[in-house]
């Protein structure tokens, strides 16, 4: 499979899920929609500069592999970030003595 079939098809995946949140927390009644437009704008903005680069490394380089290898490390950084931040939300939760959800199983 092509490199860039590959990375489109990634691409669309994230568009897909992440607006059908965004559309969850809009029929929810979201109070911060200008915010999330905001930011929308500017992750917009960025993926086209980020597109711009890669393509033209692709053209100097002539590999097409540099897509999967950059698929590859932001999908190795945001789990490392993703597990991260939550860890330190748990032991923040567990510290101040909040309620983590459990139940007694009795």
């Amino acid at each position: 499979m092509q490199p860039e079939v590959t990375a489109a098809t990634c691409s669309f995946m994230v568009l897909f899920s992440s607006s059908m949140s965004a559309m969850q927390y809009v029929l929810l009644g979201m109070d911060e929609i200008y915010g999330a437009l905001i930011l929308s704008a500017i992750c917009f903005v960025a993926s086209l500069i980020g597109l711009t680069i890669v393509q033209r490394a692709i053209m100097k380089h002539g590999r097409a592999s540099l897509i999967v290898f950059s698929v590859g490390l932001v999908m190795a950084l945001s789990t490392v970030l993703m597990t991260s931040f939550g860890a330190v939300a748990v032991w923040s939760d567990y510290t101040s003595g909040k309620n983590m959800g459990f139940k007694k199983p009795c």
